[in-house]
């Protein structure tokens, strides 16, 4: 029997999502572990990765010689070419850690490992919203903002793995708040679901509007999902701050368009669930802003593949740099 299995990782600070693919990136299989966060070196918790792979093969009598490859998405900065991460806050990783060196001391297949938000952009041009297309481009909305561009079937890395930074776009020119980066304005800050509530806070007292969410505002347990839910019910001060909100990630696919021209602007992470209040807006402002050959053709899309983004994305990177290459 030829090699026909993809192991694929994705890595959360609470979870780590584990999956089984054939080659043609078919799901035979998933499941997740706890992310043991109590060893600052990586060791453990890859360790603990490959045996949860081991004990999976032999309950269902695969074997690991029929292994491709194993790809990793790790949350925080990568470099690509070594496979070192620069420090991951989620994971307790302060220092540099070498993710395939370590891996390849459990096993003797090839191993790859990029930053998570690129491999869930992987993910989604094979498996999702942006299947059969070569330049991709997904937008993550959650608690930050984060992304991965696909160029020519190929994530951007750039020079030393900062490419496609998208959450660091600066949009917010007054500088009014400050990214966990360490300087202020970057988009992360006035678009995530963070900066939603940024943006209540700053324009609530300069603005005459009343609001239903008064009481959230005044407790300060108001969330990006109270304010979209209001704006769907028709307040003004909740459409106010959407169509901020939504402006500023128009802007941001404006800059992208005319930068990588994708074939398809993906929108996903939480905030993606507040629906056509929000994904409307940003479509509409975007056609304002937006060079006109540059967004020809061009969709803005929501998620398709949820918390599989990583996992099937992880494996499209075996594809991609290993399968598709021979």
């Amino acid at each position: 029997m030829s090699k026909d299995l993809i192991l694929a990782v994705d890595v959360g600070g609470t979870t780590c999502k584990l999956g089984i693919f054939n080659q043609s990136l078919e799901m035979i299989d998933k499941w997740s572990i706890d992310t043991d966060i109590s060893d600052s070196t990586g060791k453990l918790i890859l360790r603990q990765i490959y045996e949860a792979f081991v004990q999976k093969f032999e309950t269902q009598d695969l074997n690991m010689k029929d292994v491709i490859g194993m790809g990793i998405g790790i949350p925080g900065p990568v470099d690509f070419e070594t496979g070192t991460i620069h420090g991951a806050v989620n994971l307790n990783w302060p220092n540099k850690v070498n993710v395939i060196n370590i891996m390849k001391t459990f096993v003797d297949f090839p191993v790859i490992v990029d930053n998570d938000a690129n491999v869930a952009a992987l993910g989604e041009k094979f498996n999702g919203a942006g299947k059969d297309a070569d330049d991709v481009v997904a937008i993550t909305l959650g608690t930050g903002l984060g992304g991965g561009i696909i160029s020519n079937g190929k994530i951007v890395h750039g020079h030393n793995g900062s490419g496609a930074e998208l959450g660091h776009f600066r949009v917010d020119h007054d500088q009014r708040f400050k990214c966990n980066c360490g300087k202020s304005g970057c988009i992360e800050t006035v678009a995530s679901a963070t900066g939603v509530i940024n943006l209540v806070n700053f324009y609530y007292p300069k603005l005459t509007f009343k609001s239903s969410i008064l009481e959230l505002i005044k407790n300060k347990t108001v969330t990006a999902k109270a304010v979209f839910d209001a704006a769907k019910a028709g307040d003004q001060f909740c459409i106010f701050i959407t169509e901020r909100v939504a402006n500023y990630i128009a802007y941001l696919a404006s800059i992208i368009s005319v930068t990588t021209n994708p074939k398809y602007i993906i929108l996903g992470g939480g905030m993606s669930d507040a629906g056509d209040i929000l994904i409307e807006n940003i479509k509409t402002e975007y056609h304002h802003l937006t060079f006109t050959p540059a967004q020809e053709n061009t969709e803005i899309v929501r998620a398709e593949l949820g918390n599989d983004a990583g996992m099937v994305g992880a494996a499209g990177l075996i594809k991609t740099y290993i399968i598709d290459k021979e």
